[in-house]
């Protein structure tokens, strides 16, 4: 049974890396380990959920009729406009800034650290 003062799973050192790349999130500091305990013990309550006999969903919306609308363009051709709101382009892509620089994995940070 799940329990709030129950420790999370635990998850292996290599799966940290992974999603501490993924969430762009260091979770070797206090408040980054906290964080992540937190979710895998809200993740951790699905388990008690008994779903036997329960059939999967193929969608949210199965239950309604979605019907489809006219697309029509009503506007356009204003790609040169829309490039230039951007700092950095190449050819004709926006560049996005560099955010997703992935962290040093756990075994290299052992490597340099004093423990």
């Amino acid at each position: 049974m799940w329990s709030p003062t129950k420790p999370p799973s635990q998850i292996p050192a290599d799966l940290v890396d992974k999603l501490e790349r993924l969430a762009l999130a260091d979770f070797r500091t206090k408040q980054g380990l906290a964080c992540l305990e937190k979710a895998i013990r809200f993740a951790d309550q699905l388990h008690v959920v008994d779903t036997s006999g329960v059939e999967p969903m193929d969608s949210v919306l199965e239950d309604r009729a979605l019907n489809l609308r006219v697309d029509a363009v009503t506007d356009g051709d204003c790609a040169v406009e829309l490039l230039q709101l951007s700092k950095n382009t190449v050819e004709e892509y926006f560049v996005a800034p560099p955010g997703n620089i992935p962290l040093p994995t756990r075994a290299a940070m052992l490597k340099h650290s004093e423990f």
